[in-house]
């Protein structure tokens, strides 16, 4: 084998690993968002005790409605319900795989996702549901080096 078929070679093997180190990492800081998005619960909205859902209400209607996107985000609104995140995370995972390098995004269009995110309205995510994971993001990345990278 030649030197320059051996540089083509691990340059092939390179960009495929680093695609699957940002997979495997989108995955799993995308599916830590989801699965700390929290189900509604009207007793633990704040003031406690003083509000009561609307009648029309969904509890997982937020874990739903997170969206992995590639190149743009999502902008939609999804009017669907998913209370243990298994659904959610399986069509973020589907995105993701799909993806060949470009940009991943992962967006929650509902109106009142940025105040829970920023302790509003629940006690059942204080510190958010996307704070808290990006903080973890470099752990995401050295978990998933280490998975792909033998």
């Amino acid at each position: 084998m030649s030197f320059t078929l051996d540089l083509k070679e691990f340059a092939e093997k390179s960009h495929r690993d680093a695609l699957e180190v940002v997979q495997v990492t989108a995955i799993d800081l995308f599916s830590r968002v989801v699965k700390a998005t929290p189900v509604g619960k009207p007793e633990l909205w704040k003031p406690a005790g003083e509000r009561k859902a609307p009648k029309d209400y969904k509890p997982g209607k937020l874990r739903a409605n997170w969206q992995a996107s590639v190149s743009t985000p999502e902008k939609s609104i999804l009017d669907i319900r998913d209370t243990n995140g298994a659904n959610t995370i399986a069509g973020i995972t589907k995105v993701v795989q799909s993806s060949t390098g470009q940009n991943l995004y992962l967006a929650n269009n509902l109106p009142y996702a940025g105040r829970i995110e920023f302790g509003a309205y629940s006690t059942q995510a204080p510190a958010g549901m996307v704070r808290v994971n990006v903080a973890a993001f470099q752990q995401a990345i050295d978990k998933a080096i280490n998975k792909v990278v033998k």
